[in-house]
């Protein structure tokens, strides 16, 4: 007969508990304890739309994020940016990791309307993942520890106050931390990063309307191939994808919150049609629109 140990119900709680977190959306959603299974939501391509972090403590666990395949050992953090499909492959027994996802929605009035603050990961953690040893990182085992003591606020306002702030802290604390590792960026000229920074700001402003690289360019007084050029030397990512990046954030932002039907919001983001709204966006998140907000 097996038998189970507290620490045994204490881990698939966790395990459970997580996936019904990243089942509902929520703003917060973090391991309470070490867990040492991953939920079954995240062994598929998963949408990060969240600040996501992984800390794994013990063991190692493989993934993938997009087409690329990885794996991630002990005393190692993983940071995931948003807009990719996240899953993992497979875990060793003796695995065990934490894990801490947050959305900056609630914050972006606070953050203003600053680079570093709106466009973080887009600016100064322009990569899909990255991998440091925990060593690097240590005070953000500390926040993750803070994090798990907002379960619930019960409609205490104070307390829905402190997490705001602390989501705030934990964010600007990841700016300096990427700035610091990242130093493929510090070896870039000024001027190609001032360059970088102004396209991100053209896109965010035209991206619903204007999707041409040329667009952009002419915007910069530079040719698409050069800006093309500036955009893959510093983020790793060409022009368009940025551009797409926007519209599929902006397009679950709009399912995730409003009621807007799905014509509603192809017409908002300007596609000609639902269909081709839809296509565009299974093409980058896996699902079809409707299957996404019922999942």
């Amino acid at each position: 007969m097996l038998v189970m140990t507290q620490n045994d119900i204490s881990i698939i709680d966790t395990t459970a508990l997580l996936q019904r977190e990243l089942s509902s959306g929520r703003d917060i959603c973090c391991t309470r304890s070490e867990a040492s299974s991953f939920p079954e939501i995240l062994r598929k391509d998963f949408l990060i739309e969240h600040i996501a972090l992984v800390i794994c403590h013990k063991g190692f666990f493989t993934f993938t994020i997009g087409e690329e395949e990885c794996k991630i050992g002990g005393g190692h953090t993983l940071f995931i940016s948003r807009d990719v499909l996240f899953k993992v492959i497979s875990s060793s027994a003796d695995c065990r990791y934490s894990l801490l996802f947050y959305r900056i929605d609630s914050i972006r009035e606070i953050l203003g309307n600053t680079i570093m603050g709106m466009k973080f990961l887009d600016v100064v953690h322009p990569l899909n993942y990255n991998i440091v040893r925990n060593d690097e990182v240590p005070e953000l085992w500390h926040y993750l520890v803070l994090f798990r003591n907002f379960d619930t606020c019960n409609g205490d306002v104070f307390i829905e106050k402190e997490s705001l702030l602390l989501k705030l802290s934990l964010t600007y604390r990841l700016c300096s931390i990427f700035s610091r590792l990242n130093s493929h960026t510090d070896a870039l000229s000024n001027r190609q990063t001032e360059i970088y920074i102004n396209l991100i700001q053209l896109i965010e402003k035209h991206y619903e309307t204007e999707r041409s690289v040329s667009f952009y360019a002419d915007k910069l007084c530079l040719s698409p191939k050069y800006l093309s050029a500036i955009s893959k030397s510093v983020s790793g990512l060409t022009v368009q994808q940025h551009i797409f990046r926007a519209i599929i954030r902006r397009g679950i932002f709009l399912m995730n919150n409003t009621d807007k039907s799905v014509k509603q919001i192809s017409d908002l983001l300007h596609f000609p049609n639902p269909s081709a709204f839809g296509t565009f966006f299974k093409k980058h998140t896996g699902l079809s629109p409707r299957n996404y907000r019922r999942k």
